[in-house]
Parts: structure tokens; sequence; C-alpha cells
């Protein structure tokens, strides 16, 4: 049952919501955030009528928070703010700054090596075939079909998660290989070009799902036609991970080691540097080339090496990550 908001926020929550599911960018985790938020002023601003800059004070990192967890807990917040400023709802002079948390992450993104990759790709490739032959619901259908491609599309082309779950089918040149990623975390518009392999794949994917759900827009639906929910890659990456390996990883290392993977073999090639991260940092949709460089942290032999043949200059051109474009 859907819970209502109750401080003088209310009606600009359910408004910024609208806008926010008619584009696409909703979930659960941004609504329970948002209600905490509106509980929070509730309690400590009951009689306010206008937004103040100490309101914000609910998106101060905890004690308790490390890495990216005040970024995910506050990051719905200060959504509303940009947009309730584009609204005019809040004084245009109001000075709002996301105080993120210094805490490093404790999470170190997994590197799969060749064995464990092998074996996870066999285990979604037969995942329905080891259960028993009652699976033929549609969404039992939908995973067998959807769970081989989707996982494969992030290890071989870098995407995010949710870029892969927001892709349509329009977004899919399916001739050339050509994606357009629309929808991006940074809401930034890129192209990916999808390694021949890979292509093979999605086209005869395409193919039976259009025999299953023939008129449907979502390159990857749910059983409503609808994008797959924020935790629908993870829960599923887990069961399946568990299933032929130990240790702890997330789909979304599947990125990590697409750059990792690239990043390494460069030490096998004349080009230039500089060309290099360009290009790959284009691909992965990131806004500036420094959220690149973060990936030379896991590999230490390549980042050795370019420290000892450039000295200083190699930070002078890629400075440290900025805060506004770690990843999740």
């Amino acid at each position: 049952m859907k819970r209502p908001f109750k401080s003088f926020l209310a009606a600009f929550f359910e408004e910024f919501i609208l806008s926010r599911q008619a584009a696409g960018s909703w979930s659960g985790t941004y609504y329970n955030n948002l209600h905490h938020f509106d509980n929070y002023i509730l309690d400590n601003y009951p009689a306010a009528e206008t937004f103040t800059n100490e309101m914000t004070a609910w998106c101060n990192p905890r004690p308790t928070e490390k890495g990216n967890s005040c970024r995910v807990r506050t990051t719905v917040v200060w959504n509303f703010i940009d947009y309730a400023r584009k609204r005019k709802w809040i004084e245009q002079g109001l000075e709002t700054k996301r105080n993120l948390s210094d805490a490093p992450s404790n999470y170190v993104p997994h590197f799969f090596t060749n064995e464990e990759l092998t074996c996870f790709f066999q285990k979604c490739d037969n995942y329905y075939k080891e259960r028993s032959i009652r699976y033929k619901s549609l969404q039992s259908m939908l995973n067998r079909l959807e769970f081989p491609v989707f996982f494969r599309l992030l290890y071989s082309s870098g995407m995010r998660t949710c870029e892969a779950r927001w892709l349509k089918c329009q977004n899919i040149d399916l001739q050339t290989g050509v994606v357009e990623i629309e929808k991006s975390k940074g809401g930034d518009q890129h192209r990916v070009v999808l390694h021949n392999s890979m292509l093979g794949i999605m086209r005869k994917y395409n193919e039976a799902m259009s025999k299953l759900m023939p008129d449907r827009e979502c390159f990857f639906p749910d059983i409503n036609g609808n994008v797959h929910p924020q935790n629908w890659e993870g829960y599923h990456f887990k069961n399946i991970w568990r299933k032929s390996n130990i240790g702890t990883a997330r789909a979304y290392d599947l990125r990590s080691q697409y750059a990792v993977t690239n990043i390494t073999k460069w030490e096998n090639h004349g080009y230039e540097l500089s060309g290099k991260l360009l290009f790959l940092s284009r691909s992965m949709g990131h806004k500036s080339i420094q959220s690149t460089y973060g990936y030379f942290h896991l590999t230490p032999m390549l980042t050795d090496k370019l420290k000892r043949n450039t000295e200083s200059g190699f930070n002078n051109i890629l400075p440290q990550l900025p805060e506004d474009e770690n990843e999740e």
C-alpha cells in the first residue's frame, strides 16, 4: 500500500515522483529514502512552509556510513532539490552542497578469472535446464532467455547495469551493432559498439523474444513488458554466482572487469595512452576522463609502469577521481 507523505513538501514530492516515473528513473530505494527525509522534515520542522538550507542536515554523512552509503541514501533528496530549484519551488540562491562521506568503501570489485567466468556463464545458460520441467511460466521463459544475454552484455560492453536494464529495442541497431545509451547514471547519452560475437547473440535473443513478446518496447522486459526493477540483476546474479563460485562478486563488477581488461592490454600496443583513455572513457559513458583513470588502481602493474615512465607528469594530466564521478 502506498504511504502518504506528511510534511509540507508532500505535494512537491508527489509531483517530483511522477516526473521521475514518467522518465523511467524511479525505484523503491528512492521512494523509501524520500519517506525517511519526509519524516525528518515533519519531526524537526513541523510548522515550516518554505525549504531552508538547514534542512539538508539530514544529508550529512553519518558516522556509520562509508564509501557510497551516504550517496545511496541521499541521492533522491539532492535530485529533488535540483528539480525543485528548476521549478522555482525553493529560493534560487539557496546554497545546497552535497556533503559526501570521506570514508573509503571497503568493497573492492571482484576480478574474475577465466575459470570463474566460464563457470558462471555455463550456469546462466543452464539455469532452468537443471530444474524441473514444470518451470514453463512466462517469468521462467524470460529468465531463461534474458540471463545469458544480459550478463554477457555487461561483460562484453562495460555498460552500467541500469543502462542495460533501461535499453529499448529502438536503441539497438542489430545490423551495425551500435547501441544508443539514452538513459544513464549521469544522464549523458553515448554509444557502445558491440563485438561481433555479442551482436550475434543479441540477434538470436531478439528473434526468440519477438516470438514470445512480439510487441515489446524494452529489450529486457519483465512479464508486464516493463523495465526490470533495480534489484533484478543483483538478485539473480548472486543466485547464479553462488551455484558456481565462492567469494563475493556483483553484477556491476563485470563493468570493472571490462575496464581493467582493456587497460591491461594497453602495454602491448603502440597507440598513445591519451587516445586510448578517451575512447574507453566515451564508451563507458564517463563524464570526464578522470573517472576512467580510477580503474588504474585495479591494475597495479600497469599503474607502476606508467608512474615510472612519466613521473609526476601523469598525475598532472589525470588528477584524482573527483567526488561526483565515483562509480556505484
